[in-house]
């Protein structure tokens, strides 16, 4: 297969689309693969009219191997609106991108640095650091509160899909851009900033930090979620912590992202063996829809399944409604992860998988797994039934 050009695989929540755990591929022309933060261009509120270039700082990715893909997107359609409508989680994402925006004003002197340093610099470092595990990435939870959970949580994943030693998780936290000297180290080993640039920006950081009670506190600040090819698995405390406001439990949150993240590990794993009824991995709303959703079938499939997680019913409505929660209607965007019904459906549908195993306990192959999701993909996709949630 001809390489055309470096990629990375991401999965993040794009904060204003609503999009948790969205894998995507960096198209990347430069001599490195270059990492991007959380993208607020993509959702928080911009100040109009600056005219500044917010890339005078590029951050870059050194060192990762990643697969390269041939593609050809031009070949691939929109995806077709469908029943679709707003979740109580956006409402949540409303709220903290708002009490972000309004705190951001109330100290902003003018100087466009600083607006840079906190909508696109910060998003990038705690991304950075918790991708590498510089700093803070051996727990889980703001004060590690869910660290042996997760550990557990890891331990049966690996044991499921007999992934043994292939996937580091690693945790996301606010508290991480508290601390100037990783500041610095981000700066100095992964931009291009001089070192006077980096000694002004540390101090901008400085004021802001002081200045604000939500920067760096919001969770907006550490709400990535995602895998990477290369095997790293990142789950950030807000990302939990904004969707645990809805009603869901902690750890069934945990536990879903968690298990989704690894679902996309699995198809990494199976990356050239896996058939698809569309080319996936490729920057396109039905290539990202698709392998979205089989990993919320394989959540559900896993969660469920006797020798899984072996959740019981209050715990599966749980993760079902976080699914539906976590739902887009974003039909012409690369990042659509499908709708709030088709992402429950599809979680649900693998619970019924694993519900039919139940008098056996038999785990089925990976492979196995995948057909039956190919198997669903229609009904999942033209299904128009609202969620079963009492």
């Amino acid at each position: 297969m001809k390489n055309i050009s470096k990629k990375i695989l991401f999965t993040t929540l794009a904060l204003g689309l609503v999009m948790v755990s969205c894998n995507k591929e960096e198209n990347l022309t430069t001599e490195e693969s270059q990492i991007t933060g959380v993208s607020a261009k993509a959702s928080l509120k911009t100040l109009p009219n600056s005219g500044l270039n917010p890339n005078r700082i590029t951050f870059k990715q050194k060192g990762l191997s990643t697969k390269d893909f041939s593609i050809g997107s031009s070949l691939i359609n929109a995806v077709d609106p469908s029943e679709c409508g707003d979740t109580p989680f956006r409402g949540v994402l409303a709220k903290y991108d708002d009490l972000l925006f309004n705190s951001f004003l109330s100290v902003y002197d003018g100087n466009i640095d600083g607006y840079f340093l906190v909508f696109y610099d910060y998003f990038a470092i705690n991304q950075i650091t918790a991708y590498f595990g510089f700093k803070n990435a051996d727990y889980f939870g703001a004060n590690g509160e869910y660290t042996q959970y997760m550990k557990q949580s890891t331990r049966s994943l690996e044991n499921f899909w007999d992934m043994h030693d292939l996937v580091q998780v690693r945790g996301q936290h606010t508290a991480t851009l508290e601390d100037p000297d990783l500041l610095r180290f981000i700066y100095e080993n992964f931009s291009d900033a001089s070192e006077a640039e980096i000694n002004y920006l540390l101090g901008l950081a400085a004021q802001y930090n002081a200045a604000s009670d939500q920067i760096p506190e919001n969770p907006f600040f550490a709400s990535d979620g995602f895998a990477s090819f290369d095997g790293k698995i990142v789950i950030g405390d807000g990302l939990v912590s904004m969707l645990a406001e809805v009603g869901i439990d902690p750890k069934v949150v945990w536990s879903s992202i968690l298990a989704h993240e690894w679902g996309h590990q699995v198809q990494f794993l199976n990356y050239g063996v896996f058939a698809y009824p569309i080319p996936p991995f490729i920057d396109t709303p039905e290539s990202t829809r698709m392998t979205e959703l089989e990993a919320d079938f394989f959540t559900g499939y896993y969660l469920t399944h006797k020798r899984g997680a072996t959740y019981n019913w209050k715990r599966v409505e749980g993760f079902l409604q976080a699914f539906f929660e976590i739902g887009d209607c974003y039909f012409g965007s690369n990042g659509h992860h499908g709708t709030p019904i088709q992402r429950m459906a599809s979680a649900e549908m693998g619970y019924e998988l694993a519900k039919s195993a139940q008098k056996n306990g038999k785990i089925l192959s990976q492979q196995a797994v995948h057909d039956a999701f190919i198997n669903a993909f229609d009904e999942i996709i033209n299904g128009s039934s609202g969620p079963n949630i009492q």
